[in-house]
């Protein structure tokens, strides 16, 4: 059994687009538990078929978390388990999850997560800017920029395409020339990162119709990446005239251990 009888609520990530990235033990608990709680009945009974699991789906979403909440703590008291789905990713990233786990714990009842695919963090290795402290502001819409644009981190968020070229040119009035990076259809056939300023992606965009789901990667204010980079402006200048940005990438990512997109990105903007 993959399942505990001390447990009731299994938070478990679904995959972001490969279906491949879905675990073993994932798969296993949603055969083993008693419901399924997802956001769209139809996009998780695709998800099931794809790997053979039959099982109930009930809707639990930001419409409905509070009502359905006090019967589903009846349910697991009487003993019936449930894993908690998003349509993608990881829950509780940008949905109501938080809200069942919260009641969870004020009624002493017992769960955990099955770890997997996670948009945020997916973006954030994709990116090449600095990881070890960042901040996740979730969908843009709902973002403060101007705080934001304060904060000492890398910042993350969410967009939908019909509303990114507007949120880029948020980010480039608030963030300034600041280093960012627009990630779109992770783990998919399609996957895409842009770099460069806002402005250089509101060009690419501007050029090439946006489509799937984007997650936004700004730099922080002093990312020690630009700056240890720019300790070597004068030497980049003078090779600049005869050797390639790609081949002065790959000297300075040597001389530093700076990721080679990185560099290349920054030369670009001198």
């Amino acid at each position: 059994m993959d399942i505990s009888p001390h447990v009731f609520l299994y938070i478990v990530s679904t995959p972001i687009g490969n279906l491949g990235d879905f675990s073993n033990r994932g798969v296993k608990v949603l055969e083993q538990v008693d419901c399924i709680l997802c956001e769209d009945t139809r996009v998780t009974a695709k998800l099931l078929e794809k790997f053979g699991v039959k099982k109930k789906l009930y809707v639990y979403n930001d419409n409905n978390a509070i009502s359905v909440i006090p019967s589903i703590m009846l349910s697991m008291k009487d003993g019936n388990t449930y894993a908690l789905v998003s349509d993608a990713g990881t829950p509780l990233i940008s949905d109501p999850g938080y809200k069942l786990v919260n009641a969870c714990i004020e009624n002493n009842i017992k769960y955990t997560a099955i770890p997997g695919s996670c948009a945020v963090i997916n973006a954030l290795l994709l990116s090449g800017l600095p990881s070890n402290r960042f901040i996740f502001a979730g969908f843009a819409e709902h973002a403060d920029f101007d705080v934001l644009s304060r904060v000492d981190a890398t910042v993350i968020m969410y967009e939908a395409p019909t509303k990114l070229l507007r949120t880029l040119s948020k980010v480039e009035l608030y963030f300034k020339n600041r280093y960012i990076a627009v990630v779109r259809e992770m783990t998919k056939i399609y996957e895409e990162v842009i770099r460069g300023t806002a402005r250089d992606v509101i060009n690419h965009f501007g050029k090439n119709n946006p489509r799937g789901e984007f997650v936004i990667v700004i730099a922080p204010p002093n990312d020690k990446c630009a700056k240890d980079i720019s300790k070597y402006d004068e030497l980049i200048k003078i090779m600049m005239p005869t050797i390639s940005i790609k081949e002065i990438s790959k000297i300075l990512s040597k001389l530093t251990g700076i990721s080679k997109n990185v560099i290349y990105n920054y030369i670009k903007m001198l």
